[in-house]
């Protein structure tokens, strides 16, 4: 992590009152610090989705519901309003592979359900519609960017209309078929509640992130090993740990291609 001064001092502030994550042998934020890859965790539970809706959902759209659902009652917002911002570089990729070669190959006729869970904002859609939310959800996609766009569009959603916002990002793992071999990644998801920083926030903060601004900084290589560090969600783990860690300085918020977005964190 790189400590410098930030280039805009009137960057914007938030307080982070909740996070968690979750990736395939490690089931949530707990185990992600301590370091304890647990074998038998494979798929997420899909917390906050009702048991007909559970079924219906992927992996990833469960392991964003687990993400989305720990943090909301970190932050103590209400489930039925709270504003949520959903992100993911491929989103239903699998699922949406698995019908184009359908299509093409044997010419079978498409499943309804199947396509209504390829489209990008599937999990936001279930999440939201589990909880009876009538609050804004929006889904985003912008690559390596992904993170970086989520905040600000929470920026918007927290001048606006107030918090907490929930922030709840991933990316499955990487289908064969569209990504190469040397490239793929595991499955990641990680989520984040936050504040506007001039505001007293609704539950005890984690920490201040001021940002996000274009500012290449150095990435830190205790933080995950390379399956997951090229999963494109991977700047918002770099986020969320650092706020676990109480690490301060600048905190790189995309690891891949993007424009290198960068963010500012003080602990609490």
């Amino acid at each position: 992590m790189t400590h410098a001064t930030p280039p805009a001092a009137g960057a914007f502030e938030c307080w982070v009152t909740g996070v968690d994550i979750w990736s395939p042998g490690f089931a949530n934020a707990g185990a992600w610090t301590a370091r304890v890859r647990d074998a038998s965790v494979v798929a997420a539970s899909g917390e906050g989705l009702d048991a007909r809706t559970r079924r219906r959902a992927s992996k990833l759209a469960r392991a964003l519901a687990n993400v989305a659902t720990s943090v909301l009652e970190q932050s103590g917002g209400d489930r039925a309003t709270v504003p949520a911002v959903f992100g993911s570089a491929l989103g239903e990729a699998s699922t949406m592979l698995k019908l184009l070669d359908q299509m093409l190959r044997t010419q079978e006729e498409l499943s309804p359900m199947h396509f209504a869970m390829s489209v990008h904002n599937a999990a936001s859609g279930l999440w939201s519609i589990a909880g009876q939310n009538r609050g804004f959800t929006t889904s985003l996609a912008a690559d390596h960017d992904t993170p970086a766009m989520m905040l600000v569009e929470t920026i918007g959603l927290l001048a606006t209309l107030g918090g907490p916002v929930v922030l709840a990002s991933g990316d499955d793992a990487a289908p064969d078929q569209l990504i190469p071999a040397d490239q793929r990644f595991d499955l990641l998801a990680v989520g984040l509640a936050l504040e506007a920083g001039d505001c007293t926030p609704h539950a005890p903060a984690l920490a201040k992130v001021r940002g996000p601004w274009i500012q290449r900084v150095a990435w830190p290589a205790d933080v995950m090993p390379g399956p997951l560090r090229r999963n494109p969600q991977a700047g918002l783990l770099n986020l969320a740990d650092a706020v676990l860690r109480r690490r301060a300085g600048l905190v790189a918020l995309d690891t891949g291609e993007g424009r290198g977005y960068c963010v500012e964190v003080e602990p609490t």
